[in-house]
């Protein structure tokens, strides 16, 4: 290959009018060779095609481009999924490629709080569109609590927001973080607070009041419209939302609260805090919270009154439940657990019957000892809609017509004839 300045010199020659012939005597090249470069159109030889270097990355591009568009921007979620799939480089490339599509945030400024280990932790739901349970259309929340000093998180997805849900939820955080903070910093949620009035007095709901007094934290409201009082729980619904959410599926509303628990477990709790530069897990250990098990007495069923009917039945949600005999026609309490059992007790507390709630409409739950005494046929168990699982031979409350003799048409046509003569003698 010529050198650059021996060209410009064979072109030089041959602008002057030197042919090809006396320049290939004088420099001793083939005249093939300065016929091509005094032909060339630029002075520099054409460069090869540059030949397109081949990342590691590049085969899981399609891949990674479909799960952003489906609202995957966590770069560490993401690398996690090719991994798994094969992927050979660094976690850096894939935060690069992230990093290049990510549509691009104003920046927010606020003034960091930080707590001493055991002192607060903060608490929020999160709306995560519906979900069908039981059959049902439900919409779908997330409870999230994390503690301040620690930023170890709880998450545990409900179809119900109510105070009874709440507190069970806290229940759950509490044995999931293995005890409970000194104060809870809450939003102006229903189940919290009532109502403010003008001097910023607040009222706050009393059975969650009590729930927090049983279990030994103070409740701290925040002020309206500053949502940043709380910024570590809501940069916790914010990662549940942004990490675990986006691509999820799941089966059931059990199979989903089973694989948060796996991801608080493997991703959440497990990694290095952004903030603190440490694990949530590892500072957990010091946060030195108090112990739960007082709170864990607090009963958390949902209580209710029903009258029950001639038929020694309650009704509830649009299904029947029996209770016992001597009990009809009286105002009874009932009590719903977390477990699904419903739970029926006299006007003075004392337990008259437990069944397990029923999930669809029109259905009956029945227990045969309910109706001993009374004088009646045993219930037929065909006419039974719904049999409980610990009573899977109940009957149910409706009786048997009489037993009929059945005769041939014969006898009817005798006793026809007999009442014509008798009539025909008169």
């Amino acid at each position: 290959m010529l050198a650059l300045e021996e060209r410009f010199m064979i072109r030089e020659m041959y602008r002057k009018g030197v042919s090809i012939s006396e320049i290939a005597r004088r420099t001793g090249r083939d005249r093939k060779t300065i016929r091509q470069a005094v032909n060339a159109p630029d002075l520099s030889p054409p460069k090869p095609p540059r030949q397109v270097k081949v990342c590691k990355i590049d085969p899981y591009v399609p891949y990674l481009e479909q799960r952003m568009a489906e609202g995957v921007l966590n770069a560490r979620k993401l690398y996690a999924e090719i991994l798994a799939q094969g992927y050979p480089g660094k976690e850096s490339k894939v935060r690069e490629f992230v990093h290049d599509r990510r549509p691009e945030k104003d920046p927010i400024g606020s003034t960091r709080f930080e707590t001493a280990p055991g002192e607060q932790g903060q608490v929020d739901w999160g709306y995560f569109g519906f979900i069908t349970h039981h059959g049902r259309t439900c919409r779908l929340y997330a409870f999230v609590l994390t503690l301040g000093w620690s930023r170890a998180s709880y998450v545990r997805f409900t179809t119900s927001s109510d105070t009874t849900w709440f507190i069970r939820c806290h229940l759950h955080a509490f044995a999931y973080l293995g005890g409970v903070p000194k104060r809870l910093l809450y939003d102006n949620l229903k189940s919290v607070v009532e109502r403010r009035d003008a001097d910023g007095t607040i009222h706050w709901n009393p059975r969650f009041l009590d729930f927090a007094d049983v279990a030994g934290f103070s409740p701290q409201a925040c002020k309206p419209y500053r949502p940043q009082t709380k910024g570590k729980v809501e940069n916790g619904v914010k990662y549940v939302r942004g990490n675990f959410w986006p691509g999820v599926h799941f089966q059931d509303l059990e199979d989903l609260n089973n694989q948060a628990l796996a991801w608080l477990n493997t991703t959440a709790n497990p990694r290095v805090h952004g903030t603190t530069g440490e694990v949530p897990f590892t500072r957990l250990r010091s946060e030195g919270l108090q112990d739960a098990s007082k709170a864990f007495t607090y009963d958390t069923s949902v209580m209710i009154t029903r009258r029950s009917s001639k038929d020694c039945v309650i009704s509830y949600e649009g299904n029947l439940y029996s209770v016992p005999a001597a009990h009809a026609r009286k105002t009874l309490q009932v009590n719903i657990t977390e477990a699904g059992e419903l739970v029926v007790c006299s006007e003075v507390g004392q337990e008259l019957a437990r069944h397990r709630v029923l999930q669809g409409r029109g259905e009956r739950s029945v227990q045969a000892e309910h109706y001993q005494g009374l004088g009646l046929p045993t219930p037929r168990q065909e006419r039974t809609s719904a049999i409980q699982e610990l009573l899977p031979t109940t009957p149910s409350p409706f009786w048997d017509a009489p037993v009929v003799e059945v005769r041939p048409l014969a006898v009817y046509d005798q006793l026809l004839w007999k009442v014509h003569d008798e009539r025909s003698s008169l």
